[in-house]
């Protein structure tokens, strides 16, 4: 009887199809999930690609109008340089007002700000065509020393006949700073100051660091960017070839073209070039902003100067109630000449007078910048970071009116070589006051704004 039931019931196919019915529907259901799923997160991609896309614009609208307004300066500088008059009135400051101060979008409107203000900048941004969010700086860098004038080429050296010249062999004496101021001794003295400060202060830096060479560390990258052989009589260059080698680097023999690069060189580690990297760069200028000093760069022009000195000059400079600008270095002079009384001028001359021969300039107008334009377009951010390098090129003319002539004129009673002039003349050149000879006018123009690197984060 059992076995009959049983031999029923296998028998009976009813709710089969109920079962295969539920098996389909939850098979259904479990891909309509992750259909659901997968387009939920296609959404969300899609959405975060056009809010990358629109921050890219917007960060790429922000360097154009940092390129436009440093075009802006170019040309007001340019047009000041060629008016007499403009370039007495018109302060480098003011110039600098084109570029200096930073923009953002929508445009902050400060509580207390006038109706009308308000009124304007509502109506620009209702007719603008900007959808987001736009920070845009720009800072001068104008401050650094160029370390690809450490490269030695064969166009200009010859490792035969100028073997002073290509020696990597640096004064390694406190006192080698006073008169050599070439960029591999201003690097060797930067580097060994800042990492000895930092080792009285570090312990962990101290011990890691404790047997460093900066001799090795100049001679490694000075051989990295030098052309192919140039340094072959070089005492150093056995040493830091063999330091390639170890590494497994490969020297490029051509100038840095980013800041990244030094990163690769044998020696120079993150915490080294973190310690000079404000004080140097890679890019095509030697011009120092007198505006843009650094302590550390304050040391490197002076190295006479003491901590309470340099901190007084800045207290001085950065005064709140009214903030000083060093235009010329006859004003830098001033202060510590004349105002702080901290450096002969004899002294002060001096110094000036080693970096000028090395090729460096002074002035209080900028020719490379650092622009960091940022788009904002809901949650996604996109940063561009640009440099950008203004090229100069000065002209000399020599007077020739009644008023001032040119002392090179044979008809010149100031011209030292007319038997009526010179010595012999007590109005004439040197000699007495009543002639002033011919003056010489520089002018100075810029050229248009060149970005030379991009970043972008």
């Amino acid at each position: 009887m059992i076995i009959k039931d049983l031999s029923h019931i296998l028998k009976n196919q009813k709710g089969v199809a109920l079962i295969m019915i539920m098996t389909t529907i939850i098979f259904l259901l479990m891909i309509y999930s992750e259909f659901t799923f997968e387009s939920k997160i296609s959404r969300i991609k899609t959405t975060n690609i056009l809010d990358k896309s629109q921050a890219k614009l917007m960060a790429e609208s922000g360097l154009q109008m940092a390129i436009t307004r440093l075009k802006l300066y170019v040309e007001a500088y340019n047009k000041v340089q060629s008016n007499e008059t403009a370039k007495t009135t018109v302060s480098p400051q003011l110039l600098n007002q084109l570029w200096e101060v930073p923009f953002m979008y929508p445009i902050p409107v400060p509580n207390g700000a006038a109706a009308a203000f308000k009124s304007t900048v509502e109506k620009f941004q209702q007719e603008s065509i900007l959808d987001g969010e736009m920070r845009v700086s720009i800072q001068s860098i104008s401050n650094r020393i160029n370390l690809n004038q450490l490269r030695l080429s064969y166009l200009t050296y010859n490792p035969d006949t100028d073997f002073d010249k290509v020696s990597s062999r640096l004064d390694t004496s406190e006192t080698a700073i006073l008169n050599d101021v070439s960029v591999d001794q201003s690097l060797y003295y930067m580097l060994k100051t800042l990492a000895d400060r930092k080792k009285d202060t570090d312990e962990i830096f101290a011990e890691k660091y404790s047997r460093i060479n900066y001799q090795e560390l100049v001679s490694n990258l000075k051989f990295y960017m030098s052309d192919q052989g140039v340094l072959a009589q070089d005492p150093f260059s056995a040493q830091a070839s063999a330091n390639f080698q170890q590494a497994d680097i490969t020297p490029k023999y051509g100038p840095l073209g980013s800041s990244s690069e030094i990163y690769a060189i044998p020696g120079w580690d993150d915490e080294l070039v973190e310690l000079v990297k404000n004080e140097f760069s890679f890019y095509p200028t030697n011009q120092i902003d007198l505006n843009k000093l650094s302590a550390n760069m304050l040391k490197l022009l002076f190295p006479t100067l003491m901590e309470n000195d340099i901190e007084e000059f800045f207290t001085f400079k950065n005064d709140p109630t009214k903030v000083r600008y060093f235009n010329t270095t006859e004003d830098l002079k001033k202060y510590f000449v004349s105002t702080a009384r901290n450096l002969t001028e004899d002294y002060f001359n001096q110094r000036i007078e080693l970096f000028t021969k090395q090729g460096f300039t002074f002035s209080s107008n900028p020719n490379l910048f650092k622009i960091v334009a940022e788009g904002i377009y809901n949650r996604s951010n996109y940063t561009i970071i640009a440099i950008v390098s203004v090229g100069s090129m000065t002209t000399s003319t020599t007077s020739t009116n009644p008023n001032n002539p040119n002392p090179n004129d044979p008809n010149n009673p100031n011209n030292p070589t007319n038997p009526a002039g010179g010595a012999n003349n007590p109005n004439g050149a040197t000699g007495g006051t009543g002639g002033t000879g011919g003056a010489t006018d520089q002018k100075t123009q810029l050229y248009e704004p060149r970005i030379i690197e991009i970043q972008v984060n």
